[in-house]
């Protein structure tokens, strides 16, 4: 009797099924991390246009009106939308500024948010205030 040399079905089945979970698993983790990097990415440069956006207030050097304001920025190859609003606050010469910005055509979902104070250049005069 001859004695079989090779591989017989069972075997080649059962290494082939070992080959695709492995190759589903590597791709389904490959794939986590590309949407991972993917985010990462967006969030900064959507952090650094806020950033750009407030130093754009604070650079012009006037008090700002309180009030909303909107545009875009291309970023990274990117068309982003700010949102700016200029906020009130417990002090009148003092406003918060608070930039969102989304990508372009999707203003519901927000990628970044950054927050600035800006004070008045001209304060009003302030009573004097005598220690007892």
């Amino acid at each position: 009797m001859k004695t079989q040399s090779g591989f017989n079905l069972i075997e080649i089945m059962f290494a082939l099924l070992l080959l695709g979970l492995v190759i589903g698993v590597s791709v389904e983790t490959s794939t986590g991390d590309l949407f991972a990097y993917n985010r990462a990415r967006d969030a900064a440069m959507a952090r650094w246009v806020a950033s750009n956006q407030l130093a754009v207030v604070q650079l012009k050097g006037d008090f700002p009106a309180i009030g909303k304001r909107s545009g875009d920025a291309d970023m990274g190859g990117i068309t982003w939308q700010w949102q700016q609003e200029v906020l009130k606050t417990a002090d009148d010469d003092l406003r918060r500024v608070q930039v969102s910005v989304f990508r372009k055509g999707n203003d519901k979902e927000l990628i970044a948010m950054q927050v600035g104070y800006l004070a008045n250049p001209n304060p009003k005069p302030r009573p004097k205030v005598v220690a007892p």
